[in-house]
């Protein structure tokens, strides 16, 4: 099955972007709260693997495409370069609004750096 992207179809990033604001809206309006409950954090996810002493891991979709979400106590910059240097030069590197977004593998494996609070959220996308 061949798949191809134009300006028409939605981008991998934005579908999932959507279904977790879809998800917490969705949770927050049948208890009238918003809770997001972490799992223990894996030491890799898909042969990637976490920056150290991870934290709120959320595993959004453990099959592939897979997507996994959590926190470290570290500046992007940081993160950055501990893919880098766990991964090699990333096929592409973009930032997009104040987020790193990392390429890998053709685009089948994607890590995107996002401020937040004092440490960085980290979303781990696996498409095959």
């Amino acid at each position: 099955m061949k798949f191809s992207l134009n300006s028409k179809t939605p981008s991998i990033v934005t579908v999932l972007t959507a279904t977790l604001i879809f998800s917490m809206e969705t949770n927050a309006q049948d208890n009238g709260t918003l809770q997001m409950t972490s799992q223990t954090c894996p030491e890799e996810f898909y042969s990637l693997p976490l920056f150290p002493a991870p934290k709120l891991c959320q595993v959004f979709a453990p099959e592939l495409p897979a997507s996994l979400t959590y926190h470290a106590a570290t500046d992007q910059q940081s993160a950055l370069g501990f893919y880098i240097e766990k991964l090699g030069q990333a096929d592409q590197v973009k930032t997009l609004k104040g987020r790193i977004m990392m390429q890998y593998d053709d685009a089948k494996k994607i890590i995107i750096l996002s401020k937040d609070g004092a440490g960085t959220q980290i979303d781990v996308l696996v498409k095959s």
